[in-house]
C-alpha cells in the first residue's frame, strides 16, 4: 500500500538513514521504518540486513518518538501518550512515571490538563468484604490490606467506620 503523498514526509526528513513505508497488518495501518543499508543489502550480507534496525508502530508519531529515542534523542512527552498509559492500560502514576521517565508530580500535571481524574488506592474496594475478612475469617490489618490492595491504615478507617472494634496487637493470648 501506498502512502499518501506528505504523511511520512516529516519522518523521512527527520531520519534520512531511515526508509518508511505505510502497511497494513490485518487490517490496522501500520508505519514502518527500516535502515537504509538493510533493505538494499544484497543476498550475501543476509546477516547483516537481519540485525539492522527495524521499528513498528501504529502511527508517525509513536514512530518517531521510537526512533528518536534509540537514537539517543530527546523524546517530548505526549499528554497523549501518558492519558492512554493511565487510562486504557490502566498503569498507576508510579509506573507511568517510571516508564516515561518523569516525576509524579509532572504525570500528574498531565492528567489534570487531559482532564482524567485520578484514581486513589483502593477506589474500587468493597467496604463489607475488608469487615468480613477481618470480623469473620480473623485476619490481621496487614493482611487485609495486602489480599485488597489497600493500605493497613485505609483497612483500619474501613473498620471504624463501619463500627468493628480493632483486636489488640500483638499475639493472641494462650489458650490453657
Amino acid at each position: 500500500m501506498t502512502d499518501a503523498p506528505g504523511e511520512l514526509a516529516a519522518l523521512r526528513e527527520a531520519f534520512p538513514g531511515y526508509r518508511f513505508r505505510r502497511r497494513d497488518f490485518r487490517g490496522v495501518p501500520c508505519y514502518l521504518a527500516e535502515a537504509r543499508g538493510a533493505a538494499d543489502a544484497p543476498l550475501a550480507d543476509a546477516r547483516a540486513a537481519a540485525d539492522a534496525p527495524l521499528a513498528a508502530a501504529r502511527s508517525p508519531a509513536v514512530l518517531a518518538d521510537m526512533l528518536a529515542a534509540a537514537a539517543g534523542r530527546p523524546v517530548r512527552l505526549r499528554p497523549a501518550a501518558v492519558a492512554e498509559a493511565y487510562r486504557d492500560r490502566r498503569l498507576t502514576v508510579q509506573q507511568c512515571a517510571a516508564i516515561f521517565g518523569v516525576s509524579r508530580t509532572t504525570i500528574v500535571k498531565f492528567l489534570t490538563a487531559e482532564e482524567i481524574a485520578l484514581r486513589r488506592p483502593g477506589d474500587g474496594v468493597d467496604d463489607q468484604a475488608v469487615v468480613s475478612a477481618y470480623r469473620d475469617e480473623r485476619l490481621g490489618l496487614n493482611d487485609c490490606a495486602a489480599r485488597f490492595g489497600i493500605s493497613p491504615r485505609r483497612v483500619a478507617a474501613v473498620l471504624e467506620r463501619h463500627g468493628v472494634p480493632r483486636r489488640p496487637v500483638g499475639r493472641p493470648p494462650r489458650r490453657a
